[in-house]
């Protein structure tokens, strides 16, 4: 091949890597230029201080609402339900007959053992005064020892017939007054199951009896925040049907075992319920204040940004990274922090700004370190 050939071709790959180069240079210093005037473009911002309020470390568990006492009531006789002397809601009184079951048959069973009863106990009467005048004559030699043992025995069994029947009747009357279902405690009707004709049996459901005050709530902490759990702990309540409104409570049992397959155990907080707004069965979310950080320095938690950053040394091999922007002249400064706890749509900053920082809370996702920024002359009060 003859060297001027060898030349052209050196030289046109020499004039393909510089025209590459300047391309490249080109491209860099555009997107260069593009991210600078994105910089220098100026975003309307809001600005606000940080304050200061005690930062809360708050446990929030759901869980169930549930009544204190609550029983069901079951008929323990067979039968068409004859009287219902209650209603839903109706307050009851300890022992109070709520429903009646048809007892005309059991009240012609307890006359006929009553009936039983009255004859074996004359009967029993009757041989005791046989005895008493045999026993006279064997003293007086004039009957046999066989003649006094025949009649001592009846006497024995007639007092026997006496005891079974007498326990009889009393199983009986116990089965009649099964027919009166009774209220088991002081409380309220929470649920009726059967109406006047219904027809029940032996281990028929008929009614719920509820305490509504005082009530428990029923949640599952984990294993790791065990320990900052103790009885009689403050807590807060809060239902769907009442909104934000916080009811309050405090704790009264902790479990004493973990579930192995959960890793949590139950904790039980007592609720006074003494406006009886709380209902048995309502969902419940419970907050646990488990610590407090007088003073602390806070700010709107969604003035917070986060980014993903690969790490080798964190678990998963990334980690996040939380930051703010700080106004400072008419530039948004970014400002990596560290966060405290989280208190509602609040959250403390332990470390990345001061109390005297101009921190953005509005229009800080459209910013980049050294953005440009300025403050309408009518911010809005934050």
């Amino acid at each position: 091949m003859r060297p001027g050939g060898t030349l052209i071709v050196g030289t046109t790959l020499l004039s393909l890597a510089a025209m590459s180069l300047l391309s490249a240079c080109g491209s860099a210093n555009s997107g260069a230029t593009e991210a600078e005037a994105k910089r220098e473009r100026v975003v309307p911002v809001i600005a606000q201080n940080p304050y200061r309020e005690d930062a809360v470390r708050v446990l929030s568990a759901n869980g169930d609402v549930a009544a204190d006492r609550q029983v069901t009531v079951f008929s323990a006789v067979a039968g068409r339900i004859v009287e219902r002397n209650v209603n839903l809601a109706s307050s009851v009184r300890d022992s109070q007959i709520i429903i009646t079951v048809d007892h005309s048959a059991l009240d012609l069973a307890v006359e006929q053992v009553r009936a039983g009863l009255a004859a074996a106990e004359q009967n029993a009467a009757n041989l005791g005064s046989e005895l008493q005048r045999v026993q006279r004559l064997y003293a007086e030699r004039g009957t046999s020892q066989q003649q006094l043992d025949a009649v001592r025995t009846q006497k024995i069994a007639a007092d026997k017939v006496v005891e079974q029947t007498r326990a009889s009747l009393d199983q009986t009357i116990v089965r009649r007054n099964e027919a009166d279902i009774r209220a088991p405690f002081n409380g309220v009707i929470g649920k009726i199951f059967v109406e006047v004709g219904d027809m029940v049996g032996p281990g028929v459901p008929v009614a719920i009896v509820v305490v509504p005050a005082p009530l428990i709530a029923k949640v599952q902490i984990p294993e790791r925040d065990l320990g900052a759990v103790y009885p009689n702990q403050s807590v807060t309540l809060t239902v769907a049907a009442y909104g934000d409104s916080a009811f309050r409570g405090t704790v009264r049992r902790i479990s004493p075992v973990i579930d192995p397959m959960t890793r949590m155990a139950e904790v039980e907080a007592l609720l006074p319920n003494t406006d009886r707004k709380l209902k048995p069965g309502m969902f419940a979310t419970v907050s646990i204040e488990v610590d407090r950080r007088k003073g602390a320095l806070m700010v709107p938690s969604d003035a917070v940004l986060q980014e993903t950053r690969l790490n080798a040394e964190s678990i998963g091999g990334a980690e996040r990274v939380y930051y703010m922007f700080v106004k400072n002249g008419d530039k948004a400064v970014r400002r990596n922090v560290t966060l405290g706890y989280t208190t509602g749509y609040k959250v403390e900053i332990r470390s990345g700004i001061t109390a005297t920082d101009s921190i953005i809370v509005r229009g800080h996702n459209l910013l980049q370190d050294g953005q440009a920024v300025t403050v309408p002359s009518s911010q809005p009060a934050s």
